[in-house]
């Protein structure tokens, strides 16, 4: 079987332009710009006298706080989505089993480390897939540790830094079996990663996923008597697309409150369905003008539009996006200049990486929430729009066929 391996050049070329656009020089404005909000955030800290706080705090690792008390009700035969709180897929129950041990407060710390190493191993495993310099790794080190995404995801207990593991080792790893079990235990975990599987049909890979389809299956059989009480949960959960601590775009249509949303029920589910069939449409188009390109890379592009399902996605789903950074940042190296689509995805990964709670809880406490009343919904919509920035640069890219992805893409047989 060949593998395929992306050969990428950092450098970008001899000129004076290439030498310009690099990998390192692009890392290196997400950077500056990510930094320069964190440094904006302390300077407002010390004039308002209010502590930053840059995740809403419900309880330490509180995500895991559910998993926890899910995993000790299924080991004492009570079903677990009786706890309203828990709405995952039950293979979850396995993530916190060998932590009850330890108990709870034990266990969300030991958790926390779990989450840094799988992050930090992920993103080691970016740079070297994607044959970074040492320069420009400790740049994507330095973008990860300021991140919004990365710092929700530690706060919260979550599990995307498992999930962007999984996937990496689905996409980049080089034995089969490996890359088909770790997407189907990622599916298992949560179900946007299913989009993988889009490409791999198109590319007509029909032994892999019917591999990784009855793989799930297999994940999933011991669980069976859980399987109507976890559909029932995630039904309930569909239901909400708040705006607040959202990072699909059609959180922008949310409403403001109980009334509202009474009154606009019928709207919202026309809103939720003219989306489903853009979202839908957007990313066939995608995937239509790349159909030339590595699969790799269009696996890569898919992680956006996981960003965007039309469902309740927090934030820390927004750690996806740093893999497709690089790649981003590679291609822009390869073309020797940056295009507005290129420029679009920049500021779109700088909005998702958007503070909206730090700058949320300063309007929220201060007297500047009655000289700005909508700030605190503004701030929660930048998120979101960054998503939708993303999203539409990426579609513009395709859209030209100037800028294809397999023309700034080497792919070697190995």
């Amino acid at each position: 079987m060949n593998e395929s391996k992306l050969e990428l050049s950092p450098a970008g070329g001899t000129d004076s332009k290439c030498r310009e656009t690099t990998v390192e020089s692009v890392l290196l404005c997400v950077f500056i710009a990510l930094f320069v909000q964190l440094l904006f955030i302390i300077f407002v800290s010390l004039i308002t006298g209010l502590a930053p706080v840059f995740v809403r705090k419900y309880g330490f690792q509180i995500d895991f706080n559910d998993f926890f008390f899910a995993t000790s009700d299924w080991l004492h035969g009570v079903d677990p989505y009786l706890n309203s709180r828990f709405n995952k897929s039950p293979l979850i129950l396995l993530a916190a089993l060998s932590l009850q041990f330890f108990g709870r407060g034990y266990g969300r710390i030991i958790f926390l480390f779990i989450n840094i190493a799988i992050v930090a191993a992920s993103l080691a495993g970016i740079c070297y897939w994607f044959k970074m310099t040492r320069r420009a790794s400790f740049l994507l080190f330095g973008i990860a540790s300021i991140y919004f995404p990365v710092i929700f995801l530690l706060e919260r207990g979550n599990l995307d830094g498992i999930m962007l593991g999984l996937i990496l080792v689905s996409i980049f790893a080089k034995n089969r079996f490996t890359k088909e079990f770790a997407l189907s235990l990622s599916i298992g975990i949560k179900v946007y990663s299913i989009l993988l599987l889009v490409p791999m049909m198109l590319a007509r890979l029909w032994k892999q996923v019917i591999a990784v389809l009855l793989l799930l299956v297999l994940l999933m059989l011991p669980f069976h008597s859980l399987f109507w009480s976890f559909i029932y949960a995630q039904t309930k959960r569909s239901g909400d697309l708040p705006g607040a601590e959202n990072l699909c775009p059609i959180g922008m249509f949310s409403p403001i409150n109980v009334t509202e949303a009474h009154q606009h029920y019928v709207l919202s589910h026309a809103v939720t369905l003219v989306y489903l069939a853009f979202w839908l449409a957007s990313y066939a188009f995608m995937l239509f003008r790349n159909r030339n390109s590595d699969l790799k890379v269009k696996a890569v592009y898919s992680f956006a539009w996981m960003l965007a399902m039309p469902l309740q996605v927090f934030p820390y789903t927004g750690i996806l996006l740093l893999p497709l950074l690089v790649l981003k940042s590679c291609e822009m190296a390869e073309r020797c200049f940056i295009t507005i689509p290129d420029r679009l995805f920049l500021i779109g990964f700088c909005l998702v990486g958007f503070q909206q709670t730090a700058f949320s809880s300063y309007f929220q406490f201060s007297l500047a929430a009655n000289l700005f009343p909508h700030a605190v919904k503004i701030f929660n919509t930048v998120n979101l729009l960054g998503t939708a920035f993303v999203i539409g640069s990426l579609m513009l890219q395709a859209s030209n066929q100037n800028m294809r992805t397999d023309a700034s893409i080497s792919v070697t047989e190995l």
